[in-house]
């Protein structure tokens, strides 16, 4: 019997299991027709019929990827309701919990939300359906962890970019540790004085992520330069799953072979793009300061950068090889955040701001200009209405 004739009456739920399926694995480029099509043992029009192009396809995968987390939300928030009024502490508990199940039971979701996020990033059109699952995703999350949706931007930025680093992490004790007293400060509205009595070891576990990264690129090696250097404009222009040795070498112009003898193994040259993306935004960072005009910038080496570490971080979860680096650019990126950048973003600076409070921004602002950039938002006017509102909430909280 023809298997592909088979399962004609094959449901539209069983067609976006394997969509998820193949989203978790292999990432967004898997999801097309006729792999979808392979893997349930149907042809492309049995497919086809049931889901439309592949534009429909991805829009209806992406909608009952966002009614499963819409049940999700309705647990946790059950719960929530039943405790009543918690405060900051078990707010951050219950977020904690939430976070750890969401990452692992709702695991295909949550890849495919961070997928379309990163995908919407690089491209110039949006997504209404992924813009409703960002809304509906930020105000669960700005409920769960502020008890005021009015936060929905800063939580949903936080908690997304906190849950790619987790997909790949969450078996690292150091890392559950860092993350979970992470939370703890960013519900307690990021800086709240001494009395928090954690930076010593939220600064120790810091410390504890720091890898034994190589140098990528040796002065004075131009070659080895150009090839970082294009591995970098693949990463920000295409993704880091379209690093390969042969499109890299294509893009700087040299044999393949070369690309191999340089880096070696696609871990190596994926983390020399990294390099090579942060080297530009530190190459950039006094002109992008002294160019501001009273708020955060809209510069490409910015965005290059945020687009850089919340991809690494995704791709951490599929090739392991990668979670130190991962993890140490999550860590880098906090120990480069200084007092004196808060004030031109409107964020008021608090008695406690140290390494933890740096740590706690850095994520929340990297995850909001990824979604920003996904959602075609103009970094100021998201950074600067997100910051307003948790200055507002540290207001009412404190009186």
């Amino acid at each position: 019997m023809n298997r592909s004739v088979l399962p004609v009456g094959i449901s539209v739920g069983a067609i976006v299991d394997q969509a998820l399926d193949l989203v978790a694995s292999g990432g967004l480029a898997e999801l097309t027709l006729r792999p979808l099509a392979t893997s349930l043992g149907v042809s492309v029009p049995v497919i086809s019929t049931r889901m439309g192009s592949k534009e429909q396809l991805l829009e209806g995968v992406t909608q009952a990827a966002h009614a499963g987390d819409l049940a999700f939300f309705g647990k946790w928030r059950a719960l929530a309701g039943d405790v009543g009024a918690p405060d900051s502490a078990a707010r951050a508990a219950m977020a904690e919990l939430a976070l750890r199940e969401w990452v692992t039971r709702e695991r295909r979701q949550v890849v495919l939300l961070i997928e379309l996020v990163h995908d919407r990033a690089l491209r110039p059109d949006r997504l209404p359906a992924l813009e409703n699952w960002l809304d509906d995703a930020g105000r669960f999350w700005a409920e769960l962890l502020f008890g005021d949706v009015a936060l929905a931007d800063l939580a949903i930025g936080y908690v997304l970019d906190e849950a790619g680093f987790s997909l790949g992490a969450d078996d690292s004790p150091q890392y559950a540790l860092l993350r979970s007293l992470c939370l703890r400060r960013f519900a307690g509205g990021i800086f709240p004085g001494a009395e928090a009595g954690d930076g010593e070891t939220i600064a120790s576990l810091i410390r504890l992520l720091e890898a034994d990264v190589p140098l990528t690129a040796r002065e004075g090696d131009a070659k080895r330069q150009r090839i970082a250097g294009s591995a970098a404009d693949l990463i920000v222009s295409q993704g880091i799953d379209r690093v390969t040795h042969r499109s890299v070498a294509l893009a700087a112009g040299v044999p393949a072979s070369t690309v191999v003898y340089h880096f070696g193994g696609r871990p190596a040259l994926v983390v020399a793009g990294l390099h090579a993306v942060i080297a530009r935004f530190h190459g950039r960072r006094s002109d992008i300061r002294a160019a501001h005009d009273g708020g955060p910038p809209n510069d490409t080496s910015i965005q290059d950068l945020v687009k850089a570490t919340s991809m690494i971080a995704l791709a951490s979860a599929r090739e392991p090889s990668l979670l130190p680096y991962a993890l140490d650019m999550r860590r880098r990126r906090g120990e480069n955040w200084r007092a004196s950048d808060l004030a031109p973003m409107g964020i008021g600076i608090g008695a406690g701001f140290d390494r933890a409070a740096a740590q706690v921004l850095s994520i929340a602002v990297f995850g909001m200009g990824m979604i920003g950039m996904a959602r075609k938002i103009p970094d100021r006017a998201h950074y600067m209405r997100a910051f307003a509102a948790l200055e507002a909430w540290r207001t009412r909280s404190t009186r």
